[in-house]
């Protein structure tokens, strides 16, 4: 699975056009995204739903917030919460990225309780139009308060809607 992932993160930087570009500096951007976290040993398979708003302050690189919300296996809502930077490597009709957040869990997310967190994701952009973009990705959590990192992998679906210049 990760080697598949890495294959087709590679290939959308070989793909990225920037003579095509789509963000600009000063845009602002709403994310909506669904996730499926497939959980390793001792943690449960689920889904959730992400919202980020953020602002890229170069063509390339983009500040916001956001957060995420699940509804666990045992029925209880969980969830976490803060700013992120992503780093985009084009401004093409593809834009491969990455990324790292910082923050805050809430409830008893994926059995950790409340605990700092900080995320990595990778993915790749794919523009419907200067506006409009569908992204997949992936992410994986590290827990402070625990010492460890999830034992599952978080791919991410979405729209995102530009607005600015």
């Amino acid at each position: 699975m990760r080697t598949y992932f890495v294959l087709a993160l590679a290939a959308a930087f070989v793909l990225a056009s920037p003579v095509l570009g789509q963000q600009g500096t000063g845009d602002t951007e709403l994310q909506l995204q669904g996730n499926l976290f497939l959980g390793g040993s001792g943690q449960e398979d689920s889904g959730s739903v992400a919202v980020q708003v953020g602002r890229f302050f170069t063509e390339y690189q983009e500040i916001g917030l956001g957060v995420i919300g699940t509804i666990q296996g045992d029925s209880k809502f969980a969830g976490s919460g803060g700013p992120y930077y992503r780093y985009n490597f084009s401004a093409g009709k593809t834009v491969p990225y990455l990324g790292a957040s910082a923050g805050t869990t809430f409830s008893n997310f994926r059995g950790a309780g409340t605990s700092t967190v900080a995320t990595a994701e990778g993915g790749v952009r794919f523009f419907l139009d200067r506006k409009t973009a569908f992204t997949v990705g992936a992410t994986k959590t590290y827990f402070f308060k625990q010492k460890e990192f999830d034992k599952g992998l978080n791919i991410q679906f979405g729209f995102s809607h530009l607005w600015g210049k």
